[in-house]
């Protein structure tokens, strides 16, 4: 499972570095982490957090500046390997420091369904969460086709073919025939009561939010 991982954590950097991934409400970036959403005034209306919360994730959990900082100016189609891996370290440093922030601003509950919130709008994007695809269990060999089919759509989107959207529902479709119905279901549980994910702001690794598309 630790090598799953490894490659999962690689295939999310190359992933990044596509056009289509920056573009299609699918290539979320710094979008799709527990605290960018929790910012989100549909997030927070679906959490009902009071005034006073509110209040509180304003202080404590400020907007990053588009890309974040770090190796290459933020923007992982713009680095070299090397460049994008210490990005997402440093990414995943951050992450980790936001989300132990969020888990003190709002209560069990709520914090249960912000991460339901999260599952639903990644989309194919569950199989390049470190996270969650070790508690669905994915194995090495599904890491391999899934890594198999994004280079195809990867391709094409350095070619300038496919539109964002269509490759983002073609990517999740993919994922989905890669789960086994066992996985499936875990997965389904981790995404809790269906949630409208079209009210999102979504934000690729350069900035530029754009709203969400649906699942």
């Amino acid at each position: 499972m630790h090598r799953t991982l490894l490659v999962v954590a690689c295939l999310a950097a190359a992933f990044l570095a596509t056009d289509a991934f920056a573009q299609s409400p699918g290539g979320r970036g710094r979008g799709m982490s527990q605290a960018s959403l929790l910012r989100q005034d549909a997030v927070q209306g679906e959490l009902g957090l009071s005034p006073e919360q509110k209040t509180k994730i304003a202080a404590d959990l400020p907007e990053r500046a588009p890309g974040g900082g770090g190796a290459g100016g933020g923007n992982p189609r713009d680095m070299t390997d090397e460049q994008r891996q210490k990005w997402m370290e440093e990414r995943r440093a951050r992450t980790a420091e936001d989300d132990k922030k969020v888990a003190g601003l709002i209560d069990t509950k709520q914090l249960s369904r912000l991460k339901q919130i999260r599952v639903q709008a990644l989309g194919a994007g569950v199989l390049m969460d470190e996270t969650l695809a070790k508690e669905i269990g994915v194995t090495d060999d599904q890491v391999a086709k899934f890594q198999s089919a994004m280079q195809e759509m990867r391709q094409a989107a350095q070619g300038g073919g496919g539109n964002p959207d269509e490759m983002r529902t073609k990517m999740t479709a993919k994922a989905m025939e890669i789960l086994s119905a066992e996985q499936k279901s875990k997965l389904e549980a981790l995404k809790g009561p269906a949630f409208d994910i079209s009210k999102l702001q979504m934000r690729g690794p350069s900035g530029g939010g754009r709203p969400g598309a649906g699942t």
